[in-house]
């Protein structure tokens, strides 16, 4: 149940497109509430409509706008930026942004819809051709250097802020959700507060913070497209890689595509802070902090 009627959202759709439709699908709820639209002219368009309350955002969101100032709700029509730094690679498709219209009294945003097979596990697809693929398109990214860091319509933050901002969004976001466990206060007061903040100062490029393989779609099982651009921002690096390598299956594959662009960096100096923010913003369930913090690790 999404609470959106499905005849409201084709009302909206016709409207704004111009265009009749003759299929309107609900396909998930992750981000948006996301529907694929079939027009009688046989062109598809995927709408969104964002599914939080800007006062009620889940503790992701909610970090995303602490630390970068993204203002949830209204990512979805600054991707101008991003969409022509992923076509210049030229390795993954994208969906193209069309409008931006309501339904009901919500806003929405209407994208030209990318096909291929969506893949629900946030572990990548166990070939050599996906991992290489997905290696160039991240170092590709992360070519695109700044000095600062922030939205993509707005990076004026200074790169020596970032994990104190970062620590204050994390102690509130314990302070609420996270009484229960005291290992994760503990381990926030005896690492998180004495990171080095300079580690995360010397790379700040396009990531995509909550990394997943279910972000994608594939073709012919290859890497397709790119398909959820919401949390996109402007950020070091390192907190993109540390989430990545989680989701690896086939760990030096993606080392052979991005190194044929681009060095990795040093794991070691920011994997355990790194996925302390994964696990107190992202993790579902009661996950054990010391073996969160070190499995998967596959680089130095």
């Amino acid at each position: 149940m999404t609470g959106i009627s499905q005849q409201l959202v084709w009302s909206s759709a016709e409207r704004t497109l111009g265009e009749k439709l003759i299929h309107v699908e609900f396909v998930g709820l992750e981000s948006n509430h996301l529907y694929r639209l079939v027009t009688t002219e046989a062109r598809s368009y995927s709408l969104r409509i964002p599914r939080l309350e800007p006062d009620r955002l889940t503790p992701f969101w909610q970090y995303l706008q602490d630390t970068f100032g993204l203002r949830y709700g209204t990512q979805l029509s600054n991707v101008g930026p991003l969409l022509r730094a992923i076509d210049d690679d030229g390795i993954l498709q994208t969906p193209r942004p069309v409008a931006t219209t309501t339904v009901g009294a919500k806003s929405a945003y209407i994208f030209t819809w990318v096909d291929g097979t969506s893949w629900e596990s946030g572990e990548f697809p166990n070939t050599r051709q996906v991992h290489e693929r997905l290696g160039r398109y991240l170092a590709h990214l992360h070519q695109r250097r700044y000095q600062t860091f922030g939205t993509f319509s707005e990076h004026r933050l200074d790169p020596t802020e970032f994990v104190v901002r970062t620590n204050a969004s994390l102690q509130n976001t314990i302070a609420r959700f996270w009484t229960h466990r005291p290992d994760l206060g503990e381990w926030f007061d005896r690492h998180a507060k004495t990171m080095n903040p300079d580690v995360f100062s010397g790379h700040l490029s396009p990531i995509m913070p909550d990394f997943g393989a279910n972000q994608f779609v594939y073709r012919d099982g290859a890497l397709a497209g790119v398909v959820d651009l919401d949390s996109y921002v402007i950020g070091p690096r390192e907190l993109e890689l540390a989430g990545v390598e989680l989701c690896l299956t086939r760990p030096q594959d993606f080392r052979r595509g991005y190194e044929a662009i681009l060095s990795l960096p040093r794991f070691e100096t920011f994997r355990s802070y790194c996925r302390f923010w994964i696990l107190v913003c992202e993790a579902a369930g009661d996950p054990d902090l010391e073996k969160f913090l070190t499995s998967n690790t596959y680089f130095d």
